[in-house]
């Protein structure tokens, strides 16, 4: 049950495989040896971070699923984990992080959960670390009904209730598409130097920016 609310898959095999695939992408974009901190911003029980401890950051892993957070503190004892609440603040000071992380957090949050995160991943950010999200992109597009992509294209934004997950998670938690438009607007206002990655034959893509270094902060297009 662990691994499938974290995934909506039960086999152990599969799981396994893709939280390694996560962290190697996570790599690619972002060189962990440099980073004296970082944070997997709804780790669950730990599909990704699990295979990123080996190196010298310190790791830290947040998450709403008490059973989860539960079950990385007996199992990855190099990591540091926290259950909390549904929304913020997180229990950590201001520009406390280098890198913070969220693999298949955004996809599912809705327009006002994912508004009070984003402003908290901006607090708890050092001036010029980096943010690594993941959002659904055009490949899982594809699944929406016609009037749903069309709201997409008008919005950027698209948030629905999945019948897989009812009951397991609350309404604000279910599926979430984005524009690339959108994401990288809605990160404007704090971050800069945003990069959006489509990743070939994946539903989701990545999105990397860095924490504006000065302190003055720039509103989002309308």
């Amino acid at each position: 049950m662990l691994r499938y609310r974290v995934s909506e898959l039960v086999p152990v095999g599969p799981f396994l495989s893709v939280g390694e695939g996560c962290a190697q992408l996570i790599r690619r974009h972002i060189d962990l040896a440099n980073a004296g901190r970082v944070l997997d911003f709804g780790c669950g029980c730990g599909r990704t971070i699990r295979w990123l401890l080996d190196g010298s950051a310190e790791f830290h892993g947040v998450d709403v699923d008490v059973e989860g957070i539960d079950w990385c503190r007996k199992n990855l004892p190099r990591g540091h984990f926290l259950a909390t609440a549904p929304t913020p603040p997180l229990p950590y000071p201001d520009e406390y992080f280098d890198v913070v992380y969220c693999f298949s957090v955004f996809t599912h949050l809705d327009e006002a959960m994912q508004d009070l995160w984003l402003a908290e991943m901006k607090r708890i950010l050092k001036p010029g670390a980096l943010l690594f999200l993941t959002v659904h992109g055009e490949v899982a597009a594809r699944s929406l009904e016609s009037h749903d992509r069309q709201t997409l294209a008008d919005r950027g934004f698209v948030h629905k209730r999945t019948q897989k997950l009812k009951g397991l998670v609350p309404d604000w938690y279910q599926t979430t598409w984005h524009s690339r438009e959108y994401i990288v607007n809605k990160l404007s206002g704090g971050f800069e130097d945003i990069r959006y990655h489509a990743i070939p034959d994946s539903v989701q893509d990545v999105v990397v920016a860095r924490k504006l270094r000065a302190a003055t902060v720039r509103e989002p297009v309308s």
